[in-house]
């Protein structure tokens, strides 16, 4: 195996916790039912959102028309951005460790406010060299594009690109990318996985 040059980490669950709930509940729908008339247009207008291919004014624009208007713009970005929680206890340091002795990235499927939102809540990303991002990339995980263009700019062999996600399915897909990949559980566990990769 080779040894790791770059070591990615993505945000959601791994670095900040994320609950998609909270946008729903400040917006005052708590049952399921009452969220269905509204859940596939904030769907596809939030992955547009995400892979770039809609500004902030814009897609809080499509979201007031989506929930036809009932709400306003700002009580919209503020439920949205309740999504962002806390940092997820003891990343960081691991973060600040690696970041002595390896290059670091940032690997997130996003959006412009949840970012700007994560740069002030989230101590890590400053010490994260690179930050690759969905809206930025036009690409979404775990789509091949998203893994290739962070081959292309590393300019490495993808088998030196260390890949960490919450989500199997994103892992899978760095692992069909050549990468190393492991999926994040808790930062104990990461630690473990990246003490018998000789990383840590």
């Amino acid at each position: 195996m080779s040894a790791v040059k770059t070591v990615l980490f993505d945000l959601g669950n791994v670095l900040v916790d994320i609950d998609s709930r909270a946008f729903w509940s400040g917006l005052g729908f708590f049952q399921p039912e009452e969220r269905a008339p509204f859940t596939d247009g904030y769907t596809s207008l939030t992955r547009q959102y995400e892979t770039g291919y809609m500004g902030t004014d814009d897609y809080l624009s499509g979201l007031r028309l989506v929930f036809n208007k009932k709400f306003s713009i700002g009580r919209l970005q503020r439920a949205f951005s309740g999504i962002i929680g806390e940092p997820v206890a003891g990343v960081s340091a691991i973060v600040s460790r690696l970041s002595r002795t390896r290059q670091t990235a940032l690997v997130s499927n996003t959006n412009e406010i949840h970012y700007k939102l994560c740069q002030t809540k989230v101590e890590a990303l400053q010490l994260l060299q690179k930050h690759y991002l969905s809206y930025q990339l036009k690409a979404m995980k775990p789509e091949g594009g998203f893994y290739e263009a962070i081959i292309r700019d590393q300019g490495i062999r993808p088998s030196k690109l260390l890949f960490i996600d919450d989500l199997a399915e994103n892992v899978q897909a760095a692992k069909v990318a050549g990468m190393q990949a492991i999926q994040f559980k808790s930062s104990q566990q990461l630690e473990t996985a990246l003490q018998s990769l000789h990383v840590f």
